[in-house]
Order: C-alpha cells, then sequence, then structure tokens
C-alpha cells in the first residue's frame, strides 16, 4: 500500500507543479484513494 502512495505522487511530480497537502494526515486510506483518483484523471 505504501508503495502505491508513493508512486501515485511520483506520477503528480512529474505531470503536475501542484502541491497536495492532505487535510488529514492520520487517514491514510482516504489520502491514498484521493492520491489515486487525482493519478486517474491525469489519463
Amino acid at each position: 500500500m505504501a508503495e502505491q502512495y508513493v508512486d501515485a505522487f511520483g506520477k503528480l511530480a512529474k505531470t503536475n507543479n501542484s502541491i497536495i497537502v492532505p487535510a488529514n494526515l492520520s487517514d491514510m486510506s482516504g489520502l491514498i484513494a484521493s492520491a489515486l483518483q487525482v493519478v486517474k484523471q491525469q489519463k
């Protein structure tokens, strides 16, 4: 799961100049879901 998280943000860093700051750092599942949703929208 952590590898997917890092991979998703790595892809964002390559394609986007945005900085993503999660509202709740303790909600890892929500954070990962949000990151993956953004990556899917970038395709």
